[in-house]
């Protein structure tokens, strides 16, 4: 076997974009005075096992479809024939009943410890399945919606609002609108991470007819959608913990804090200035934005998880 064709296929990179949502979540949680260490343990898990699944998925789509293959892909390692398809199949499908059986268990432990009820069990379980098959789908299958421009939307929801609407729900804590907005904001922050990928690949994914929505706005656009999605995305992010310290804290003083995001804000800025001045195409460039971005999103978070245990 030969491992570190393995390890590059769960590109690592993207593993900080699911490990977000669930600090998230969890700092959600903790700021409504709740204990859920195991909980969110458990979920922290799954969401990684479920973002492996996705870039197994992803390489295998791609590689069937002869994606990869026409944009003469040496990263790709089914592209570059460091793995066999029927071995990435055989990964894809383990992986999902493995994954499947945590989420399950997750699903239960809720019910026994937290009290979930009947119908909130049968809603995150079936949440829990349609992500596992939003994983795999994204490019597999003759109706791949990546294919198709949905993928902006299915990062969204997965990356965003659902690991922290899924937290409060397996803890029996209330999703309010503070933590609506903070979802929101993560979510469009992880699309922009989506939206690097996709405008570096603009010209390969448009001969492969692979459509986008960077494909489908072209690089002016696409940069300027990239702007929004980071611009707003880190507003909310900001103005949900605004929400939090008016609501919790007492002394003008204590707004102080909030200096601790300037890092991030620093760095997300940064990213906009050279997301511009990149082409599309410039694969080096832009792979090591991909790698920034993650883990600037991750710090972002952090922060707002560290705030919620201290303040």
């Amino acid at each position: 076997m030969n491992i570190k064709a393995w390890v590059k296929s769960m590109r690592l990179r993207t593993i900080p974009l699911a490990v977000a949502g669930i600090l998230l979540g969890t700092s959600q949680i903790i700021r409504a005075g709740q204990n859920q260490v195991s909980l969110c343990l458990l979920a922290l898990f799954t969401a990684i096992l479920l973002q492996i699944i996705s870039n197994f998925a992803n390489d295998y789509g791609d590689f069937v479809k002869g994606t990869d293959s026409k944009a003469n892909r040496t990263d790709r390692m089914l592209a570059a024939g460091q793995i066999s398809p029927n071995s990435m199949k055989n990964a894809i499908r383990i992986l999902s009943v493995f994954t499947f059986m945590l989420g399950l268990f997750l699903v239960y432990y809720s019910y026994i410890n937290n009290h979930l009820e009947k119908q909130d069990f049968l809603l995150i379980l079936s949440v829990g399945i349609l992500a596992i098959l939003s994983a795999i789908f994204y490019t597999i299958g003759k109706r791949a919606y990546g294919y198709l421009g949905l993928g902006d939307i299915f990062v969204f929801l997965f990356f965003g609002i659902v690991p922290v609407w899924g937290l409060h729900l397996l803890s029996n804590t209330h999703f309010d609108f503070v933590s609506l907005i903070s979802s929101i904001g993560l979510g469009l922050l992880c699309v922009g991470v989506l939206n690097t990928n996709n405008y570096r690949d603009i010209h390969t994914d448009s001969l492969n007819n692979k459509i986008t929505i960077a494909v489908k706005l072209g690089k002016r656009k696409t940069q300027i959608y990239q702007i929004m999605l980071i611009t707003i995305g880190a507003i909310l992010v900001f103005f949900s913990e605004l929400l939090y310290f008016n609501n919790n804290l007492e002394t003008p003083t204590e707004y102080a804090l909030l200096i601790f995001y300037f890092p991030a804000i620093y760095l997300l800025s940064n990213h906009l200035v050279h997301f511009i001045k990149y082409e599309p195409g410039m694969r080096p460039e832009l792979n090591n934005e991909l790698k920034k971005l993650s883990l600037t999103i991750l710090v972002t978070v952090v922060i707002h998880l560290i705030m919620g245990i201290f303040i």
